[in-house]
């Protein structure tokens, strides 16, 4: 019983980070938006990072839980599951190779910025899995509070891309004259 709370949990805990991850990587990109660039970063990938962990504690515990014969290590490689679980399969490989770009393009094994910054859209992908996949097989799914997290979830998420998408450019400032230097006094 208590992997099953650990499992159930940790879910939580993972799409929460990931809602909080996507939410600030939205918001660091936005023309209004412009705060010291280094630690918001290093926010963004710590949160990201806690819930990767809390995603492989739930994968853990489903393994290691008897009762929940829907998970197995052929599962993980996507080998006989159904749709649902197979969503969360997806999720969490690409969320493996998200930090793995990372690490790669800073020790400039990965040269190519674009591509790094395109592959990382696909943080994106793994909170959308994540939200269907919670959704359509999670246990809790049908509880006021699960349906909460998810629809809060999501209207952050919505409301956050919504101001990032149509935010209006930021003004220049216009260009004051220069200030005229007084004629010097020159007497005869």
């Amino acid at each position: 019983m208590v992997l099953w709370d650990v499992t159930r949990s940790s879910a939580f805990i993972a799409f929460a980070c990931y809602t909080i991850s996507v939410a600030w990587g939205i918001s660091l990109t936005a023309r209004s938006f412009r705060p010291p660039v280094a630690p918001q970063f290093d926010y963004h990938r710590f949160v990201a990072m806690l819930g990767f962990l809390a995603l492989l504690t739930h994968v853990a515990t489903l393994l290691f839980d008897k009762f929940a014969t829907d998970v197995t290590w052929k599962t993980l490689f996507g080998v006989g599951a159904r749709w649902e679980i197979l969503l969360g399969v997806i999720a969490m490989w690409i969320a493996l190779a998200l930090p793995v770009s990372f690490h790669l393009k800073q020790r400039k094994w990965l040269v190519n910025q674009k591509f790094w910054r395109n592959f990382h859209y696909f943080g994106y992908s793994v909170w959308a899995l994540a939200l269907v996949h919670g959704i359509a097989k999670g246990t809790d799914t049908g509880s006021i509070w699960a349906l909460a997290a998810y629809g809060t979830s999501a209207a952050v998420i919505g409301g956050v891309a919504w101001w990032r998408w149509f935010e209006a450019p930021l003004k220049k400032p216009a260009k004051r004259p220069a200030a005229k230097k007084p004629a010097a006094n020159v007497e005869a």
